[in-house]
């Protein structure tokens, strides 16, 4: 009965991870566990069945949000189903510990403050905050998971973003789960009061901020007709690589210079030009030239490239002049475990036929300026760090997001989360976000959280960015719910 409810509560919690729509299931879905534990179990429960119920909840909570790896690891290694298997297996069992853990913390303050070990919402929704706090930090290569994510959909609630983050976010959809849990299976009637208090603050701080960032986010772009062009495409990881796909990588980028006219700026996805353009002169050269033969604006390519005096390379993003000259370059600082960097490399290597080789990573953070406008970039995973983005972003009229998701083939659940993560990073700064890359989600995103997705199967895609600026937040009470 334990794991049945368990993985019912986990698969409510994450269903708007596949299919954004559904994000009121994850303001019930913590119903099934808190029957079976504090209804069905009230009288049994001690510190061993908190550990083993917390476990198992959050083991199925990470099924549910991250099972994209199986593809990434199988293109690294070429292992077989069942030990690819096997390993997630075995680093959700570890990673899952964290909400045993929790669970007997609360189980403990449970006992400590109330009388008769009654259910206390609003502990339950401090401790497990607190959690997701210390599961972000504590495994900071592993930024999944979080319950936040989920809401993009609700956009009044969202908006809460701006003055707590992801954290708000979660403690208020974790409360209002339990206070409703205890409405029904307590009949406290004074939980629907509260209930009622915390949606009128959600939809009342919305309207409020849509008046203002409306008339004050982005005024450098909304007197000016700014438009953006985006570069996406699908290409398949396991071709995307090979020398045969490197001219028909470059056409695409440098067909932008017909295809995106009257853009202030070109950004293509994260590595689409496929050779190291840092120490591969013969290529670099030949590129440049026609970019400065092609383009009449500044174009922003990804690649993999070194340096010199620097052994390996690094995931970059270089900022290319219409005369053909490197204007700046940002090396990616936050490199993906499993993906650019990995542990114990020489031991893997010694076992799995795949040659790992890691990445460098960046050492500092840079803004990308271009005659009187400027914008951070960030690459890939990057965008799931709401510290990282946020660090600057006052100073930048625009955040870029560069991005190769090839790696995990079609998955629905990881080019959603990236999207919900990018479209929380606009909410938390108030800024625009520009999405580019190989087979995601892609479009822009304006600082209340609405946007506009390219359609799929094109190339090539002019943004107005002005027009971003002056986003009107369309929906009224309530309407979030009725839709």
């Amino acid at each position: 009965m334990l794991v049945i409810l368990t993985i019912l509560s986990a698969a409510l919690l994450t269903a708007a991870n596949y299919y954004p729509d559904l994000y009121f299931l994850s303001w019930i879905g913590f119903f099934p566990f808190l029957y079976f534990i504090f209804i069905l179990n009230k009288n049994e429960l001690n510190y061993k069945r908190a550990f083993l119920a917390g476990w198992n909840l959050g083991f199925w909570i990470l099924i549910f949000s991250s099972n994209f790896l199986y593809h990434s690891i199988e293109i690294y290694t070429e292992a077989s189903f069942f030990l690819i298997i096997f390993i997630l297996i075995l680093l959700f069992s570890l990673l899952a510990f964290v909400y045993a853990v929790f669970f007997m913390i609360y189980f403990y303050f449970q006992q400590k403050l109330f009388a008769g070990n009654q259910f206390n919402p609003f502990l339950f929704a401090i401790v497990w905050t607190v959690m997701e706090v210390v599961r972000y930090y504590l495994f900071y290569f592993f930024p999944l998971a979080n319950l936040a994510y989920t809401q993009v959909e609700f956009l009044s609630f969202i908006q809460l973003a701006e003055i707590g983050g992801i954290w708000i976010l979660t403690f208020i959809m974790v409360l209002v789960n339990a206070l409703i849990f205890k409405l029904i299976f307590y009949r406290q009637a004074k939980n629907a009061f509260v209930i009622v208090l915390i949606f009128l603050f959600i939809f009342i701080f919305a309207n409020y901020r849509a008046e203002i960032v409306s008339e004050n986010t982005g005024q450098f772009l909304a007197d000016q007709n700014f438009k953006i062009g985006i570069i996406t495409s699908r290409i398949d990881q396991n071709r995307k690589w090979n020398l045969s796909q490197l001219e028909q990588n470059l056409n695409l980028t440098l067909d932008a210079a017909s295809n995106l006219v009257g853009a202030e700026l070109i950004i293509a996805p994260e590595t689409n030009i496929t050779f190291d353009f840092h120490a591969n002169q013969k290529y670099r050269e030949k590129f440049l030239n026609k970019i400065a033969a092609e383009f009449k604006k500044p174009v922003q390519i990804g690649s993999l490239a070194g340096r010199d005096s620097i052994s390996g390379r690094f995931n970059s993003s270089f900022l290319i002049s219409p005369a053909g000259k490197i204007i700046s370059r940002y090396d990616k600082n936050l490199l993906l475990y499993f993906g650019e960097r990995f542990p114990f490399e020489d031991t893997l290597n010694k076992y799995i036929p795949y040659n790992f080789s890691s990445l460098n990573a960046g050492q500092q953070q840079h803004i990308f300026k271009y005659k009187n406008f400027k914008w951070k970039t960030v690459i890939c995973s990057e965008i799931l760090y709401p510290d990282y983005v946020k660090d600057g972003s006052k100073n930048v009229d625009f955040i870029v997001n560069q991005t190769n998701e090839a790696w995990f083939k079609e998955s629905r659940l990881l080019k959603n989360l990236m999207w919900q993560a990018a479209v929380l990073r606009a909410v938390e700064n108030r800024t625009v976000v520009v999405k580019t890359g190989n087979y995601s989600h892609n479009g822009i995103i304006y600082p209340l959280g609405n946007y506009e997705k390219t359609i799929s199967g094109q190339n090539y895609h002019l943004l107005n960015l002005n027009q971003a600026s002056r986003k009107a937040f369309k929906k009224p009470f309530f309407s979030d719910i009725i839709n």
